[in-house]
């Protein structure tokens, strides 16, 4: 091997070690995916008030109001970060969010299958 190869195999690992990070935080696209779980719930819930029971309809609100707060909370620890710590925070904050939608989503559809 020449020098150059050498420098090549060498730097390899180190380029993708550095590449690595500014990958792995894309808050925006968690919070996208998010964002749109919450508003298909959304959507699914108009109109829905006379047809579901009103104490099921809170508990499915609940699980989309704590979705909002995880998303609010997430866009908070991006927009005013001290560090990568913060932005993995505000990934997992908006992960929670889009669970906690897909939760309001099942149960929503639960509820619907029983009326």
């Amino acid at each position: 091997m020449n020098k150059s190869t050498l420098t090549v195999v060498f730097a390899t690992p180190f380029v993708i070690l550095l590449s690595g990070p500014a990958k792995a935080f894309e808050c925006p696209q968690h919070f996208a995916a998010a964002q749109a779980a919450i508003d298909k719930v959304s959507a699914d819930m108009q109109g829905m008030g006379e047809m579901m029971d009103r104490q099921d309809m809170a508990l499915v609100h609940a699980l989309l109001d704590d979705a909002k707060a995880l998303l609010t909370a997430a866009r908070h620890n991006h927009e005013r970060p001290q560090g990568p710590y913060d932005h993995a925070r505000a990934i997992a904050k908006a992960d929670s969010a889009q669970g906690y939608a897909t939760a309001a989503d099942v149960l929503h559809f639960h509820y619907m299958e029983q009326q």
